[in-house]
């Protein structure tokens, strides 16, 4: 609710004013760009590898714990306490690798920064461009959360953002 006063606001003070505005589907441009989805698949190709890693370690550990479980009666306590031992040194390397992989600054985040950002700084660029030949003074974005109640189609962007961007 909060996000369509602050659109509505946004529509009757630049009208108001008399500025032009139009809107883009920037999740649209995105999927239709070639670029972008060669970096998806490779973010979700590093994705379910570094899972497949960190649910292997944790498989094995659960083994291990599984076979401690079954032998202890024919373990002595200096036995078991080794392998509790060992089940906690992979327990702490599948936590270590997966904060590695998929904490917020992790090795996939930074992957995603470097592949998609440039995409993502090139449809920027052309929303600007054609904004700037159309003299549009607003451009906002119908793919994001800001939510567009209604929209006339003649201010809709997206197709020209993608022939600025040669697709």
């Amino acid at each position: 609710m909060y996000r369509f006063l602050v659109l509505a606001f946004a529509l009757v003070t630049t009208q108001a004013l008399g500025q032009r505005i139009g809107y883009v589907d920037t999740q649209l441009l995105l999927k239709k760009h070639p670029m972008y989805v060669q970096a998806q698949a490779e973010v979700e190709r590093l994705n379910a590898q570094w899972l497949g890693e960190v649910q292997s370690l944790f498989d094995d550990a659960e083994a291990l714990r599984g076979q401690l479980e079954a032998e202890r009666v024919l373990l002595t306590a200096g036995m078991a306490a080794e392998r509790e031992k060992s089940i906690g040194v992979t327990l702490d390397s599948a936590k270590a690798r997966q904060l590695r992989y998929f904490a917020p600054e992790g090795l996939l985040f930074s992957k995603r920064e470097e592949l998609i950002a440039p995409i993502q700084a090139q449809v920027a660029a052309a929303i600007r461009e054609v904004a700037r030949r159309k003299k549009l003074d607003v451009v906002l974005d119908k793919g994001s959360n800001l939510a567009v109640v209604y929209a006339n189609e003649t201010l809709d962007l997206t197709n020209e953002v993608l022939q600025q961007l040669g697709f």
